[in-house]
């Protein structure tokens, strides 16, 4: 059964595949303007055979060449070297046109493929930098406020071999995918981030500073199928997989939530499925069973829990509220054994007692975890760009509180970042909030590496000391 965005794409294609077949036929099938030989070079173009002389005055070899350097060729060259260079170009204008004995005349459509080629990373043989590998500047003065943006102005790395060279700890992607089932707009959320660059400062507890603890990288953005959510699934898996390879870690920048699933499976295929947990936040439990697509924001958990890529008693989520929290999904999650906590909870018992209670969790839970956030699980007065809004939910404060926690006392084998569409924000205060749940948990995932504890609070900045 062909699904409904694959089958779209398809038919999207049709008016340019028309399009471009069209304009094959027309050019292979037109009769060029003839060209008047300059008589300074008759002499020469009169010493060719009868085929070599049409293709010039028929003009067909300007389709191939400029006039200029047709006549530099002609002007320059000796005979046997020209008559050489003449038949290199027909054999062009050969390969090139249009061979009804030959060539298809129309293009089949792919309605199976579960892949697409677009935008496919560059092989390695035709890799011809001569760098040394490793992460480098992009920054043309001291500090990176100005020149090219970066995720927390962060040095670049291109191929997984830059990562490896360079010792990478945590390296930040973009994955700018659009299909979400909310308000569109989050794969700007990638460029938008880098812009506006709060994602890298130092710690207000422990005054640890992540960029001076960590080897953190901008590692560009991965290609998604602006079209299907369904044929970008395979390339983030593997791209992810194959970041996960290097030992750095991916701190995935979305995009939209349907994203989750991908990032997800990819870490699991280096990881192995059901070794590390999951804590999402997020307003919505993105457990949707009984809707006719296969994959959107509103099923990645679910295709996450029913191919035990997870488990669901090594999941946590956090913030949970909105229309699709019903009592059928919470009698599911209980029965997948998710550890859920609602804002009816949060209200009821107070933040900073489910926070405990979370940690619990976390600390009985598997010694590595992937972080979620999904956007929506902010307050909207401080999250007004979230893709799938609603009300009544957490402070920034909070959800950073507990991701630095969480990113301090486990391993972290990646964090992801979702459904933020800056457009809808023009105050960009959006932007810092998300850019403030990353530095989270790279301060967390800092704080472990320099081997001090979770909730450790630097002595200078609980008291001033003078009396």
């Amino acid at each position: 059964m062909i699904s409904q965005s694959r089958l779209g794409r398809s038919i999207a294609l049709i008016p340019l595949v028309t399009l471009k077949l069209t304009y094959l036929l027309a050019f292979c099938g037109e009769a060029w303007a003839e060209w008047e030989i300059p008589n300074n070079l008759a002499e020469k173009v009169a010493t060719m055979n009868e085929s070599q002389r049409d293709f010039l005055e028929s003009g067909t070899a300007l389709e191939f060449l400029p006039e200029r350097q047709l006549v530099h060729e002609l002007t320059t060259r000796e005979n046997e070297s020209l008559l050489q260079f003449i038949n290199e170009v027909m054999a062009l204008a050969a390969q090139m046109g249009y061979d009804p004995q030959r060539d298809m005349g129309a293009m089949p459509l792919n309605l199976t493929t579960k892949s697409y080629r677009e935008l496919v990373p560059t092989p390695a043989p035709l890799r011809e930098s001569k760098r040394e590998p490793g992460p480098f500047s992009v920054h043309r003065y001291v500090f990176p406020e100005s020149g090219v943006s970066t995720f927390a102005g962060a040095n670049v790395a291109i191929w997984p071999e830059d990562l490896i060279a360079g010792k990478v700890d945590v390296a930040i992607i973009g994955v700018p995918h659009d299909m979400s089932s909310g308000r569109r707009g989050a794969k700007r959320a990638p460029d938008e981030m880098r812009a506006l660059n709060t994602m890298a400062t130092p710690d207000i507890f422990s005054l640890v500073d992540p960029m001076k603890v960590l080897s953190v990288v901008d590692y560009g953005n991965f290609a998604t199928d602006s079209l299907s959510t369904e044929l970008s699934i395979d390339h983030v898996s593997a791209m992810v997989a194959e970041t996960v390879e290097t030992g750095a870690v991916p701190m995935m920048v979305g995009g939209d939530t349907s994203m989750l699933y991908p990032g997800v499976k990819g870490i699991a295929q280096v990881k192995g499925s059901g070794t590390f947990g999951l804590l999402h936040f997020s307003a919505h439990p993105d457990v949707e069973r009984f809707v006719v697509q296969t994959i959107s924001d509103d099923q990645a958990l679910f295709r996450l829990l029913q191919e035990n890529i997870v488990k669901g008693s090594d999941t946590i989520q956090v913030g949970m509220r909105g229309p699709a929290v019903n009592e059928t999904t919470l009698q599911w999650l209980r029965d997948q054994k998710v550890r859920y906590h609602t804002m009816a909870e949060i209200q009821l018992q107070g933040f900073e007692k489910v926070l405990q209670r979370v940690r619990s969790e976390v600390e009985r839970g598997p010694d590595a975890f992937f972080v979620s956030v999904d956007v929506s699980v902010i307050e909207p007065t401080e999250m007004v760009a979230a893709g799938r809004v609603a009300p009544n939910g957490l402070r920034v404060q909070q959800v950073a509180q507990a991701i630095r926690h969480v990113c301090a006392a486990k391993q972290i084998v990646g964090f992801e970042i979702t459904d933020m569409a800056p457009v809808l924000d023009f105050s960009r205060l959006s932007i810092v909030n998300a850019n403030t749940l990353v530095n989270a948990c790279l301060v967390g995932m800092a704080i472990r590496k320099a081997g001090l504890k979770p909730d450790y609070v630097h002595p200078l900045v609980a008291d001033h000391g003078q009396r």
